[in-house]
């Protein structure tokens, strides 16, 4: 059966790759730096989704600090980058990809981390080779939620909107295709934290990546 999207853009953390414990670790040495408490995985996961600044502001309001966050920043990237190979592709998700690549489908990488940190990681989980497109969280004015790095990467690879798919986790993804006017599936493993992944209009939701395969059959 033929995958019946011509494009399709994933969110990368939560959704391609498990890296919650390496974004805590790097929140926690950062705090750690400032003398401040620190937190368990959990927590932290509960601030990921909207880029890297406001991961460190929800961390340092949460410490009690009024901290300059301009003056965070420059530390937190710094340890943000030594843990940034470290999260782990969920599973099946490269052979998803491989998958799709196979059958002509073009496909990109919609995330609000730093593009920087983006192309080592998807390179080091062997992930790169099939990606054609990326948009990280300062590679454009605007970010997701906004639609807007989805419709760029949409015009990027010369799809219509109406054959382009987006793949995530959580709310900022659903905001993001909504406004793009793209349908989505969302993911049930990743970092969604209180969204009902069930009540928002995904085309699917799915366990594993390669359920993703089969969508075909819901559109």
């Amino acid at each position: 059966m033929a995958f019946p999207f011509s494009l399709v853009i994933f969110d990368l953390d939560g959704t391609l790759v498990d890296s919650a414990a390496d974004i805590a670790e790097s929140v926690n040495r950062t705090l750690r730096d400032w003398k401040l408490p620190t937190y368990d995985v959990g927590q932290i996961t509960e601030w990921i989704g909207e880029g890297s600044r406001k991961l460190i502001t929800y961390a340092f309001r949460h410490a009690g600090s009024d901290a300059d966050i301009d003056k965070v920043m420059p530390g937190f990237l710094e340890h943000y980058a030594e843990t940034a190979l470290d999260g782990i592709a969920y599973d099946g998700v490269v052979d998803t990809l491989a998958a799709l690549h196979a059958q002509g489908v073009k496909l990109a990488v919609c995330t609000n981390k730093n593009e920087e940190f983006v192309h080592p990681l998807l390179e080091a989980r062997g992930m790169l080779r099939y990606i054609d497109g990326i948009v990280g969280g300062n590679t454009l004015p605007e970010r997701k939620p906004s639609g807007v790095p989805l419709l760029h990467l949409a015009s990027e690879a010369g799809v219509a909107t109406s054959d382009t798919l987006m793949v995530g986790d959580s709310e900022s993804d659903v905001l993001a295709a909504r406004d793009a006017g793209l349908p989505f599936v969302m993911v049930s493993y990743g970092y969604r934290k209180s969204l009902d992944l069930h009540a928002i209009g995904a085309l699917a939701v799915i366990d594993r990546m390669p359920d993703l395969l089969a969508i075909g059959n819901s559109r």
